[in-house]
């Protein structure tokens, strides 16, 4: 037996077939991170900063955290770059930034979150630090 006007057929599956696939794709979202709010702190206090509300937004979960200082105050620019915590465990970051008066000042931290599928996202929040 010999199927006649296949032909429209398998145009068709084809089109069905990348449909589907092309859906498959799009559930790979990259990560959504946050930082937390901004936080202002005096001299001599302890800080955390709490990312753990970062989500990976096609229902993998977070394997990396990594914090940073991406600005520092006038004559603190040399800790720029400073990694300040990383790990899988560190969705919560505590750091002495705020301990002396010698870092008085704004302060630009960065997390960058990495998901089980490698992409990443950054978020940044500000810390100020008064006397």
């Amino acid at each position: 037996m010999r199927l006649r006007n296949v032909g429209p057929i398998l145009p068709l599956m084809f089109v069905l077939g990348a449909t589907l696939a092309g859906c498959a794709l799009a559930t790979k979202a990259p990560p959504r991170a946050y930082a937390g709010p901004d936080i202002i702190a005096h001299v001599g206090e302890t800080v955390s900063f709490d990312g753990s509300l970062s989500v990976d937004l096609d229902g993998g979960k977070i394997v990396y955290y990594h914090w940073s200082i991406r600005a520092a105050p006038e004559g603190r620019q040399d800790e720029v770059g400073r990694v300040l915590q990383e790990g899988q465990d560190a969705a919560v970051c505590t750091t002495d930034l705020a301990m002396n008066e010698d870092n008085l000042g704004q302060w630009t931290i960065e997390l960058k979150v990495t998901d089980d599928e490698g992409q990443s996202a950054t978020d940044e929040m500000m810390l100020t630090v008064i006397p």
